[in-house]
């Protein structure tokens, strides 16, 4: 099955955020490289994204939230946090894996049924 991907506004937002934290601390260069991997890895959700585990704040949540880890380097650092609803993946948020943990107030309510 091939899953439409959705990257909700949220999520655009923090990866514009990020990429301009990697122009700042890294380089313009390095800056847009992330910015076009972060979508590589995200749009790669249409195959297969239940492969992916389960979030640890998940059980905070009336809602499934996986993460998708990446990153440049050997270690990811970033995660995307999505979830499956029918045959759509809605990416909801772009965060460093170091960041606080996540609570229902921090991402968008995922569609329901009726939209």
């Amino acid at each position: 099955m091939t899953y439409h991907v959705i990257v909700d506004q949220h999520a655009i937002d923090d990866i514009e955020r990020n990429a301009r934290w990697w122009a700042e601390h890294h380089s313009a260069e390095q800056a847009v490289r992330w910015y076009e991997s972060a979508f590589v890895k995200i749009y790669s959700l249409d195959a297969m994204p239940e492969r992916h585990g389960l979030s640890y704040e998940n059980g905070d949540f009336p809602y499934e939230i996986r993460d998708l880890l990446f990153g440049l380097g050997s270690r990811p650092r970033y995660r995307a946090v999505f979830t499956i609803k029918g045959n759509e993946v809605h990416v909801l948020t772009v965060r460093r894996a170091e960041e606080a943990p996540l609570t229902p107030g921090d991402l968008p309510l995922p569609p329901t049924d009726s939209q």
